[in-house]
């Protein structure tokens, strides 16, 4: 698909729908939502009804269908769409990183899942971990905040950008976000988090790590 076609596809899905599904990660602070969750932040955005079931349902077919960039379902642990899982990642996810949610899943399914909130949580949180750690390392540390960003970059959402770095680029980039109340934090500085101190530590290796975050969480 060539960029004209990426964009001429991007002005089909309405606005709100992403701003929907970036509130969604925003409240849970995850990568991992339920489409409950997404339906339910698209409802506070549309109040008349005709307007909202037509963006929901063309939503939901984008989502089932892998039309948003970054933006993956898999079936739920339940019969209703509202238990269907929804990752936003910063980046495409892999054929065998796919295969590797799918099995997880499936083994949640096999353990006849019943509606139990502490079983959905565990599946959440530990998807969420292979996210962080999949689009991580010693000096990128990722989080929902980072999809968040790239998801209202990638559909054109506004962004308004505060740049607080020194001349050596170091310091923090704010980013006001259409939609969402909370401003998204990219935070630079010189680190030693990759060296290994019984070999480097003499050579004086130092690198830069960047870090995203939410700015109402701790650093």
């Amino acid at each position: 698909m060539n960029q004209t076609q990426i964009q001429t596809h991007q002005t089909q899905i309405d606005k709100r729908a992403i701003v929907a599904i970036a509130r969604a990660v925003e409240k849970k602070r995850s990568f991992v939502v339920w489409y409950g969750d997404i339906y339910d932040a698209l409802r506070n955005l549309i109040i008349e009804d005709d307007e909202f079931h037509e963006i929901e349902n063309k939503l939901y077919e984008d989502v089932v269908n892998g039309r948003i960039k970054n933006v993956y379902r898999f079936w739920g642990t339940c019969d209703s769409s509202e238990c269907d899982i929804v990752i936003v990642t910063p980046g495409e996810l892999s054929e065998k990183q796919l295969k590797i949610v799918e099995e997880l899943i499936e083994l949640y399914t096999f353990r006849l899942y019943d509606g139990d909130e502490d079983e959905r949580s565990e599946l959440t949180r530990t998807l969420h971990n292979l996210i962080k750690m999949w689009f991580s390392d010693c000096r990128y540390a990722s989080s929902p905040a980072e999809a968040v960003y790239v998801l209202a970059e990638k559909y054109m959402l506004d962004i308004e950008e505060e740049d607080d770095r020194d001349q050596w680029y170091v310091g923090k980039i704010y980013y006001s976000i259409e939609g969402i109340d909370v401003r998204i934090v990219k935070s630079t500085g010189y680190c030693t988090n990759c060296v290994d101190f019984y070999v480097d530590a003499y050579e004086g290796i130092v690198g830069k790590c960047t870090s995203w975050r939410f700015e109402d969480e701790d650093e």
